[in-house]
């Protein structure tokens, strides 16, 4: 029976990992620990340990707040708002009003483009759309964009670092029908060519900035607040040292 229930264990790589993890702070930081208390004691040594952990993990995170690395929050994303079939200067929506008046034309080998084309053949070939099977049966023709400036509430420092506002950023992707052709026997298919005869169809979608800073933001200032606490409490520890020797 033991050996059965041996035999059903099965070490998985994030056991592993997480095993891996919890030996080498183990080790790092009980080592520390170790050293401090046997010299100054073990309540000392343990305050003098946690100040030196959360001070490298300040440093740590700030390096991760700065790059946006580490444990990343929600990343930017494209999300879909309104789909439009036809002109899309005669569509009755507030995100285009006056439309093309306000909108960059961009090159459909922009990175914006080629970024929010996944949510584009989301849209379109939804189930509760409708509009097309597959992302085969149609092609990108235009992308227009509008928004997405940075600004600063104050006009005289209206740059980087101090820029933190934003206004919206909208993308609009217009593709168009493919027209239907037939394959030659024993030739490649035909590349597929835009059906000029059907109305062209456009997803608009708004830029989501997500929070990709968020959780390096929360660690960093978390560690901050309790390395300081500590750093507190060893100063005036020193304080009521020195007060006891003179």
């Amino acid at each position: 029976m033991e050996i059965d229930l041996l035999g059903a264990i099965s070490w998985e790589p994030t056991v592993k990992g997480g095993l891996y993890v919890l030996i080498a702070f183990l080790t790092l930081c009980g080592s520390s620990y170790l050293l401090l208390g046997t010299n100054v004691g073990s309540r000392l040594g343990f305050q003098l340990a946690a100040a030196g952990l959360f001070g490298f993990m300040v440093i740590i995170g700030s390096v991760w707040w700065v790059y946006g690395i580490g444990p990343k929050g929600p990343t930017p994303t494209w999300e879909p708002k309104l789909t439009v079939s036809g002109d899309l200067a005669r569509t009755q929506s507030d995100t285009l009003a006056g439309f093309p008046e306000g909108w960059k034309k961009l090159e459909l080998t922009d990175p914006a483009v080629a970024d929010a084309q996944p949510v584009v053949d989301g849209a379109l070939t939804a189930e509760n759309t409708g509009l097309f099977e597959a992302s085969a049966d149609y092609l990108p023709v235009a992308a227009y964009e509008k928004g997405g400036e940075t600004y600063s509430i104050l006009p005289f420092l209206n740059f980087r670092p101090f820029n933190l506002w934003h206004r919206p950023h909208y993308l609009v992707v217009q593709v168009q029908p493919v027209r239907e052709q037939e394959t030659p026997p024993g030739g490649a298919p035909p590349k597929p060519e835009v059906d000029s005869a059907q109305a062209p169809v456009a997803v608009g979608m708004l830029r989501n900035l997500g929070a990709l800073r968020l959780h390096p933001a929360v660690a960093t200032l978390s560690s901050l607040l309790i390395f300081g606490l500590l750093v507190y409490q060893l100063h005036t520890r020193d304080k009521e040292a020195m007060a006891r020797r003179a």
